[in-house]
C-alpha cells in the first residue's frame, strides 16, 4: 500500500485526509547482506480516499494524474543490513534514492523499517513532502484548508519472484 496523509480543516473541524492505493510494481535485489537495488512505481491514478470530492481534486488540480500518472522511487545508495536478519525481528535502516513525483525528481533520505516473515519481507516508512518542493498545488480549496506539507507513506510486502 502507498498513499498520502495530510492534515486538513473542513468546515472548522480538524481531520486527517488519507488516500491509498495497492497499485504498485517493483523489485529489490539483494546480494549477501546488502540491498543493492530497489525500484518501485505507483499508479497515481488509482489513489483513493473516503471522499470522492477529495479524489477529484487529487486527480485533477492537485496531482494532475492525467499528466503525471505514476510516481517512482529508485534506490541510489545500497542498504547494508549488517547481518542476515532473524525471522520476525524488526530492523530500521536509512534509505536514499530518487523520488519522481508530479514531474519532479529529488533525492530523498528516509527511515525504512522491515522484517523478514519467513516467506516475505515487510517494509514500511514515510517520506515528508512539502508541496511546493514538488510543484504540487496546495490542496486547500473552498471549505477545506490544509497544511503546506503532507506525508507519503508506504507499507509493502515483498515476496521472492
Amino acid at each position: 500500500m502507498v498513499g498520502y496523509r495530510v492534515n486538513e480543516v473542513l468546515f472548522g473541524q480538524s481531520n486527517v485526509a488519507v488516500g491509498r492505493t495497492g497499485s504498485i510494481t517493483g523489485s529489490i535485489s539483494v546480494s549477501g547482506t546488502t540491498i543493492r537495488a530497489a525500484s518501485f512505481t505507483v499508479d497515481m491514478t488509482t489513489v483513493t480516499s473516503d471522499r470522492t470530492q477529495r479524489d477529484g481534486q487529487f486527480n485533477g488540480r492537485i496531482m494532475q494524474t492525467s499528466t503525471y500518472p505514476t510516481a517512482t522511487f529508485t534506490l541510489t545508495k545500497p542498504i547494508d543490513l549488517g547481518s542476515i536478519p532473524a525471522t520476525g525481528v524488526q530492523h530500521t535502516f536509512q534509505a536514499t534514492g530518487n523520488l519522481a513525483l508530479h514531474g519532479v525528481t529529488k533525492v530523498v533520505t528516509f527511515q525504512v523499517t522491515g522484517k523478514y516473515t519467513g516467506s516475505a519481507i515487510e517494509v514500511a516508512g514515510a517520506i515528508p513532502i512539502t508541496f511546493a518542493d514538488w510543484n504540487i498545488s496546495n490542496p486547500s480549496f473552498g471549505p477545506v484548508t490544509t497544511e503546506n506539507h503532507g506525508v507519503l507513506e508506504f507499507a509493502l510486502n515483498l515476496a521472492k519472484a
